[in-house]
């Protein structure tokens, strides 16, 4: 059995999972948050309540405000290497830091939190949030140790293995977190339907149902796959409880709000308390020339202002 959490380490965790988020999505301003995202910090004169979320992008051209890692981190896709295929402009990128309005948000320390995190595993369960948030983690993580291996067991779409320090880190791609199926059209039915996705608002995704033993901490996210640009009339989703569908049918963001419901009851009453859990939050759209099945890109250099966020209709 693993030791137990230091009572530091949730505290840690956070701190180095929002730092990787905001890194991970730097040019996303994010959503305000709920009473859970705001966190007690101590100092040495006195205690403050520390919103993460509220403040401010700044451009810091210090040699601190550059990337921990390079282009020969193996763990991204060779299409989303910007380093590595010279997206423009990567210098300014980098150089934009999240500074909290009343707190400080220090820079994370790999060596640190794999030492802290030592003999222990860490799941993302979600959609390609989720998966880019890993990719930067790991290179980042790979700085403290440079003998990390890819890792694809118990069924993780990708993930990395730090034998120097025996930790795991992996993500398992379940972007609905419910269980759903491809339902072709009966041909007895001329409704202008090719057929549905079947979602069990009750039934968590085999990707991660079987697998939340084996990890001392998972991060959950899910939001850009419910659109109509992902599931259009033609392909709809329908949900059901019970094995039954729901009478009358939901629609999309109804149905959402009921996997989210189903999903945190389920994480709620199956996985080990002990686990350290947390909730990433969905970032703004930021596709320019097309959507993302259509040629879409981000060109952008700067942190997305508020009249400039696009979410999903």
């Amino acid at each position: 059995m693993p030791p137990k959490l230091p009572p530091a380490l949730p505290f840690l965790i956070l701190l180095s999972f929002l730092f990787f988020y905001l890194y991970s999505t730097s040019l996303l301003p994010h959503s305000p948050p709920s009473s859970a995202a705001t966190t007690t910090t101590t100092t040495k004169t006195r205690t403050t309540s520390c919103n993460f979320f509220k403040g401010n992008w700044i451009l810091d051209r210090t040699k601190s405000a550059k990337p921990l890692y390079d282009e020969s981190c193996p763990f991204h896709r060779n299409s989303w290497n910007c380093l590595r295929n010279h997206r423009e402009n990567m210098g300014l990128i980098n150089s934009w830091r999240w500074v909290p309005k009343d707190c400080e948000l220090p820079k994370i320390d790999p060596e640190r939190f794999l030492e802290l995190m030592r003999n222990r595993n860490i799941g993302l369960v979600g959609d390609s949030l989720n998966e880019n948030f890993l990719v930067s983690f790991l290179c980042i993580l790979r700085v403290a140790d440079g003998s990390a291996k890819k890792w694809k067991r118990k069924g993780a779409w990708r993930g990395a293995y730090f034998p120097k320090f025996n930790v795991t880190v992996s993500y398992h791609r379940a972007v609905l977190l419910a269980k759903y199926e491809w339902q072709p059209k009966q041909p007895t039915m001329n409704d202008g339907q090719k057929g549905i996705y079947r979602v069990d608002v009750d039934i968590p995704a085999e990707d991660w149902a079987t697998i939340t033993d084996y990890y001392d901490v998972l991060i959950f996210n899910t939001g850009h796959w419910w659109g109509y640009d992902k599931f259009p009339k033609e392909t709809p989703l329908v949900f059901y409880r019970a094995g039954q569908p729901i009478l009358p049918p939901l629609g999309l963001f109804d149905g959402f709000k009921v996997v989210l419901e189903s999903m945190v009851s389920y994480i709620e009453r199956e996985i080990p308390r002990k686990t350290l859990k947390f909730w990433r939050l969905q970032s703004p759209r930021h596709f320019y020339g097309g959507d993302w099945n259509q040629n879409g890109s981000c060109l952008l250099n700067e942190p997305l202002k508020e009249h400039e966020q696009q979410w999903s209709e």
